[in-house]
């Protein structure tokens, strides 16, 4: 279960359809083809969100992540922080292809987010409610860029933008989407400046029987100058 969750979260969070070498595809097409990638069955997965702060104190919290499907055209999935206790904070990210995400949070994740609030942190990382989301491939334009090796590996390269961000978040995001294997491996988040304020990169993706998986994920925040590190428990 956990060797397959692996994949469908890959799949689920950063994930796309595999494109032929020639021509490039159109953002819009590509861009549609992750947003829309819902996973093919229900798990359970165990984790841990590490972010080390600009002090470099280091802080830990178990997650637990959950996805569910809802039919043909919908899935859910919640990510509850300190599982064990009752301090834990609920997060739900609900997809439908075609249609935009709907965000709620809370103890047990009755209320939708506001828009401000799919920006703040998950357990005090870098990783947000948009990010998980992947609320960027919603945006106006998208645009296939070019080819380009990213990690030793041929990606085509995905940029996503908006005229404003009256919600606090970002205005462009810039992804390499692995051509292979179909996942995004790496990803830039800019305001207003050149300068990325965030960076996004999948760490340990391996094929094991046939099928990707990642071990970890990370988000540094380079303006805070904070590392946020989400590790899966894999069996």
């Amino acid at each position: 279960m956990t060797r397959r969750f692996s994949l469908l979260f890959l799949n689920f969070i950063f994930c796309g359809f595999t494109w032929a070498a020639d021509p490039l595809p159109s953002g819009e097409a590509l861009a549609r083809s992750i947003r829309d990638a819902l996973p093919i069955e229900d798990a359970i997965i165990d984790a841990t969100m590490e972010v080390t702060l600009r002090d470099r104190t280091r802080v830990k919290t178990s997650l637990k992540i959950q996805t569910k499907r809802l039919g043909q055209a919908e899935c859910l999935m919640t990510y509850e922080t300190n599982p064990a206790k009752v301090a834990g904070v609920h997060w739900e990210v609900h997809r439908t292809i075609a249609k935009p995400n709907r965000y709620r949070i809370g103890k047990k994740a009755k209320r939708l987010a506001k828009p401000a609030e799919k920006h703040v942190g998950l357990a005090k990382s870098a990783f947000t409610l948009a990010d998980l989301g992947l609320e960027f491939l919603h945006w106006p334009n998208q645009t296939t860029i070019r080819k380009q090796r990213r990690k030793s590996r041929a990606c085509h390269v995905l940029e996503s933008s908006r005229p404003s961000a009256d919600d606090g978040g970002f205005l462009r995001v810039v992804t390499w989407v692995d051509i292979k294997s179909g996942g995004i491996l790496a990803a830039d988040f800019f305001s207003l400046a050149t300068k990325a304020k965030k960076r996004f990169s999948v760490k340990g993706l391996t094929k094991k029987d046939g099928q990707w998986q990642v071990e970890e994920m990370e988000m540094i925040d380079v303006e805070g100058r904070t590392r946020s590190r989400l590790r899966f428990h894999l069996k």
